[in-house]
């Protein structure tokens, strides 16, 4: 097909080269609220899921505080936006504090509103049946990764 069009016009066969290489080296966030996010981000296992993301960047801190914080992150690769929630309960007693982090993607438009709003306001306005990411670390049990939908602010001191 390219030497087709080659022969045909010389400049379609190098704007169609230009497109093939530059959409093979990079990836693009999907809008698609089903397909948020690449594999690198986003893959299908809790687990992995858990651990891609170390590799986020922090874009924005809505809420900075010890025990409670709300992040706008964003993947390196494919500039997927996420909303990231960490929630902890103090254990006076054991030490054994329980702490939740929830993750889930975001379209621009939502990152952008939830900037605006700020930390549970905004929150609350975020789509709810959305698959969402759960580190769950509770008092006297392992830590464990599920899928879940939504995201909800844990109670937190």
């Amino acid at each position: 097909m390219i030497v087709y069009l080659l022969l045909l016009n010389r400049q379609s066969f190098h704007l169609l080269a230009f497109f093939c290489l530059y959409s093979m080296e990079v990836i693009t966030m999907s809008t698609t609220p089903s397909t948020l996010g690449c594999i690198a981000c986003w893959p299908s296992s809790a687990d992995a899921a858990y651990e891609a993301l170390k590799n986020l960047q922090t874009e924005i801190e809505l809420v900075d505080e010890s025990h409670f914080t709300v992040k706008i992150r964003s993947c390196p690769k494919c500039e997927q936006l996420f909303v990231s929630v960490f929630t902890e309960r103090i254990d006076w007693q054991d030490g054994d504090d329980p702490q939740c982090w929830s993750v889930m993607p975001l379209t621009p438009e939502e990152a952008q509103k939830l900037s605006a709003k700020g930390g549970a306001a905004g929150i609350s306005a975020l789509p709810t049946a959305r698959q969402s990411l759960c580190h769950d670390a509770p008092k006297g049990s392992a830590a464990r990764n599920y899928w879940c939908q939504g995201i909800a602010i844990r109670p937190h001191d």
